[in-house]
């Protein structure tokens, strides 16, 4: 009997095995990105601020060295000095656009246990009232899975966060752990609960550039004014009863800052109706998120506004998918400061996104 034969060249490499008899291999080496435009305009600030283009792109690969380990590097556009953006403003008689390495890490990944090393996704279930989306910690840490119970979930992650490494006692870190559980709750009910406990020691700010590190804490004699151990609860409620094309989500966060005699809690909820992810798909948010001065450390919280932390927000959101692997979205930002209350500003960001 004559056997079909199949040969295979990649990457200057060639095997050649029975084309009937074997299923094909996923590549070891993947690659995939995302690039974004958005158009942003600005009230209440000087005039020239108040409009402004914003492009950004994002270039990763991910090589599975072995069955369980994998390597990750991404590249990307921004100022390597800023973690929360890889945003660029076009600007400056069209100067070339910056790119730094904001990913570069190894996981080894087990059914119900990890570890991961290196600048790393943020392993955390999170929103950006504590965590901006763009923050890629550095360090290490790990992830353990249990639980027998059907249709629930947990999981416990720990991390070990540099922030700025320095001689002798004067290294800036963070350790911390979020234990999260996930379960069915009837038919088309789905709730994620998930506590943390983050604690900061932050020694020097010699590492940090000014202002922009700070974002609003208080500071007392060129350091942080409040430690940061940041107590946080985080809930989950996902129900699709009403429509599987309009699913209905709330999330819901409250963070306390143990670290901190006063103005050291925030809390934030968002609705969302609809989803984005396939052709077609409308989704619609509407957000309030509150921060005292010292409830959350803002050098990695969030950047959609131009407060870091002490702050009211309402956020109004539209994502429409009208292609597979595309974005658009228009978002509307309306907050002041919290204390003492000030004058309303609004920010409207447009985004155009595709992604490979």
């Amino acid at each position: 009997m004559r056997k079909t034969i199949e040969v295979i060249v990649a990457a200057g490499l060639f095997a050649v095995r029975p084309a009937a008899t074997q299923t094909p291999t996923p590549p070891a080496l993947r690659f995939s990105g995302d690039f974004r435009v958005r158009y942003e305009h600005n009230t209440d600030v000087p005039a020239a601020l108040r409009a402004r283009e914003v492009v950004r792109f994002r270039l990763g690969a991910t090589y599975a060295l072995q069955e369980d380990i994998t390597v990750r590097a991404r590249i990307a556009t921004g100022d390597p000095e800023d973690p929360n953006s890889t945003d660029v403003t076009l600007t400056n008689f069209l100067d070339d656009l910056s790119f730094s390495l904001d990913l570069a890490s190894v996981e080894w990944n087990r059914p119900k246990f990890g570890a991961f090393a290196g600048k790393f996704t943020n392993p955390f279930l999170t929103t950006e009232t504590v965590w901006d989306g763009d923050v890629n910690p550095q360090g290490a840490g790990g992830r353990l899975k249990f639980g027998k119970a059907p249709g629930v979930n947990a999981n416990l992650t720990a991390m070990y966060f540099i922030i700025d490494q320095r001689q002798l006692d004067s290294t800036s870190d963070m350790g911390g752990a979020q234990l999260a559980v996930n379960a069915g709750g009837g038919k088309n009910w789905r709730i994620t609960g998930a506590a943390a406990y983050y604690n900061y020691h932050m020694s020097s700010l010699a590492g940090g550039d000014g202002a922009g590190d700070v974002r609003g804490n208080r500071l007392a004699g060129g350091l942080y004014l409040s430690d940061f151990n940041l107590v946080d609860g985080l809930v989950i409620v996902d129900y699709t009863g009403f429509s599987t094309r309009f699913p209905f989500r709330f999330v819901g966060e409250y963070v306390h800052n143990d670290g901190a005699t006063d103005l050291n809690t925030g809390y934030s909820g968002d609705v969302y109706v609809g989803k984005a992810g396939s052709k077609g798909d409308f989704r619609a948010r509407y957000g309030y998120a509150q921060v005292e001065t010292d409830a959350i450390l803002a050098a990695f919280a969030h950047d959609n506004t131009t407060l870091g932390t002490n702050s009211d927000t309402h956020t109004l959101s539209v994502d429409l998918t009208p292609r597979a692997n595309s974005l658009l979205t228009a978002t509307l930002y309306h907050y002041r400061v919290h204390a003492p209350a000030g004058e309303f500003q609004t920010r409207i960001r447009l985004n155009a996104m595709v992604t490979f």
